[in-house]
């Protein structure tokens, strides 16, 4: 399996995005694959491990420190919990809860309302190639997913709506000609260069509907 040599070759010690807790162990239980289950059980419980061990310490990535960081941790702990019922996994998640709040702000535009800041994904993947922080930028929805996740294991409400928020305001990525953009460039210049522009490049972006059909719908 993927996963399995992913854990083989780099350890049990990374924050990817998207690692299938759910729909992983789901599937091959659903599939009377009862050995592969317990392996791939025991590599996430070794992750989750590492997680917790680490707590608001986050190894470096591609940069020092970001919110594409803290949400796979959290998502990935929150899951572990729902498969395990180990409480240690939940207590995790809920200490690094407040560094991922911290990413957002509360103002009264789609933009910004519950839109985790970002700064770079305009330069790294538009065709504009411009930084300046993005408002959004799809994997702000990262943060809609924890949100999600963390009402379904404390059952507060209040973070399901709260997610329902984030994916909904990413929807502005889409377009009713049926183009996309990969990021919105909020602020009005960026060194000197007039912005407040969606970048002309459709990339990845469809990674919002993946996470508004979590959110809405269950779907993993």
């Amino acid at each position: 399996m993927t996963l399995r040599s992913m854990f083989r070759q780099f350890g049990h010690g990374f924050y990817a995005i998207g690692i299938p807790v759910h729909l992983g162990l789901q599937t091959l239980k659903a599939a009377d694959m009862d050995v592969e289950y317990e392996t791939l059980k025991n590599d996430y419980i070794q992750v989750g491990d590492t997680f917790v061990k680490n707590g608001l310490n986050y190894p470096a990535s591609e940069v020092n420190y970001e919110q594409a960081i803290v949400a796979p941790s959290i998502i990935f702990l929150l899951q572990l919990y729902l498969e395990t019922g180990i409480q240690k996994y939940l207590d995790g998640a809920k200490q690094q809860m407040p560094a991922l709040e911290a990413f957002n702000g509360n103002q009264p535009s789609y933009h910004l309302n519950e839109v985790a800041i970002r700064h770079w994904d305009g330069y790294w993947f538009g065709k504009r190639e411009m930084w300046g922080d993005t408002f959004p930028h799809y994997w702000s929805t990262l943060t809609g997913a924890a949100f999600y996740l963390y009402a379904q294991c404390v059952g507060d409400n209040t973070y399901k709506r709260r997610a329902e928020n984030i994916v909904r305001n990413n929807l502005c990525l889409f377009f009713e000609d049926g183009k996309a953009s990969c990021a919105y460039i909020y602020p009005n210049r960026v060194n000197g260069v007039k912005t407040g522009f969606y970048d002309p490049y459709a990339n990845d972006q469809d990674w919002a509907l993946v996470y508004y059909l979590l959110v809405n719908k269950d779907i993993y």
